[in-house]
């Protein structure tokens, strides 16, 4: 009987395997057609020596959805897919993306000793969930952001701190480790990790002969002139409030919109990762640091990769962890299709995305304050 049901185990093991290896080939065909948001235009831009964030401030057109509203440095990096052409440059970061699909997961089941069976099984839900499909489809740069920003989690050593960086150049998520280092007083690791972002902006500026200081807050001013809101946070949340609507002191009605919310996510998130800081259990560390960056920020549907570590926390453990394992299956599976069939639009203030966050941030302040510490 042992027997059998140690074939039954691999076979469907195998068959999960040729499922996401479908599944991702599939995927990979779409963002050959697709990749919209793959950041090249923006980079092509830069490599003439255009700066792009005045050029798209004065109603310049983006090339489909890429509008360059992350920081210097991925433009930067995005340079050598500027030298070549759309086609091209869209199979090459199809190839980068595929390869973060692998090693992400990968690398966090091996720091934290997941056993082979269940490594495998993490590997093929995260090929085949809906926010990884998203990312290959229309080319997102979740995934690269993803691989920066745990790298402090699985290597304690200063190249580890100094490359995680490069999560600051997506503001919606890398704003939350600035943070974290501070809390822990690790501010030799906070000074490498600006370097990234630093050197970036020199490059920049240098590149387009941009006025340094007015290029510093272009990003943001670009950011916030898209006026981003979609309901499954803290921040879009507070920005629904009518009393954010409104003037406050010196800065004006638009200004406060924006403002006044900002300041309670960064607020919220001070004393969050004041508590996620007491929790010796490093894997459940990195799972709530990911699932508090998608509670505080605005973010889409592709940005939920960041419920990876919280999903292996909860694998290698399910018996003490079945919400946390119910809930994130159900987004990455079954979340578009409800939201589809209960005719809820994606983006903006909604009671299915509020319901949503809602469940997500019971899941952070339940293993918060149900951890023993």
């Amino acid at each position: 009987m042992n027997f059998l049901s140690q074939n039954k185990k691999k076979i469907f093991l195998y068959l999960f395997v040729l499922f996401s290896l479908a599944s991702l080939i599939k995927n990979c065909l779409q963002a050959l057609n697709w990749s919209a948001d793959f950041q090249w235009f923006p980079s092509t831009l830069l490599l003439k020596g255009i700066n792009h964030y005045d050029y798209f401030l004065n109603g310049g057109q983006p090339f489909l959805s890429q509008e360059g509203e992350y920081t210097h440095g991925l433009y930067i990096m995005f340079l050598p897919f500027a030298s070549l052409d759309w086609e091209l440059a869209k199979l090459f970061w199809m190839i980068t993306n595929v390869i973060f699909v692998l090693v992400i997961p990968y690398m966090i089941c091996k720091k934290f000793d997941v056993s082979k069976n269940i490594t495998i099984i993490i590997m093929c839900i995260f090929a085949t969930c809906s926010p990884t499909r998203t990312v290959i489809n229309y080319g997102q740069q979740s995934l690269l952001i993803m691989f920066f920003f745990i790298l402090p989690f699985l290597f304690d050593n200063k190249k580890s701190y100094l490359l995680s960086g490069i999560s600051f150049f997506k503001y919606n998520v890398g704003f939350i480790l600035p943070i974290y280092y501070l809390i822990n007083k690790r501010l030799k690791y906070l000074f490498l990790s600006v370097i990234p972002s630093l050197v970036a902006w020199i490059v920049y500026f240098n590149m387009t002969n941009s006025d340094p200081i007015t290029n510093l807050f272009e990003p943001l001013k670009l950011v916030f002139s898209k006026n981003y809101s979609w309901g499954g946070d803290i921040y879009s949340i507070s920005k629904s409030f009518e009393i954010f609507n409104k003037g406050f002191y010196f800065l004006n009605a638009k200004q406060f919109s924006s403002f006044g919310p900002l300041l309670i996510s960064l607020t919220l998130c001070f004393f969050i990762l004041i508590k996620i800081s007491k929790i010796k259990d490093k894997l459940l560390q990195l799972s709530l640091i990911c699932l508090s960056t998608l509670v505080l920020a605005p973010h889409a549907n592709y940005d939920y990769v960041f419920l990876l570590p919280l999903l292996i926390f909860s694998l290698r453990n399910l018996y003490n962890n079945k919400f946390n394992f119910f809930l994130i299956i159900f987004y990455f599976y079954l979340n578009k299709i409800f939201k589809h069939q209960l005719g809820f639009e994606t983006g903006g203030i909604n009671y299915y995305d509020t319901s949503l966050f809602i469940l997500f941030f019971y899941c952070l302040i339940y293993n918060l304050f149900n951890y023993k510490y």
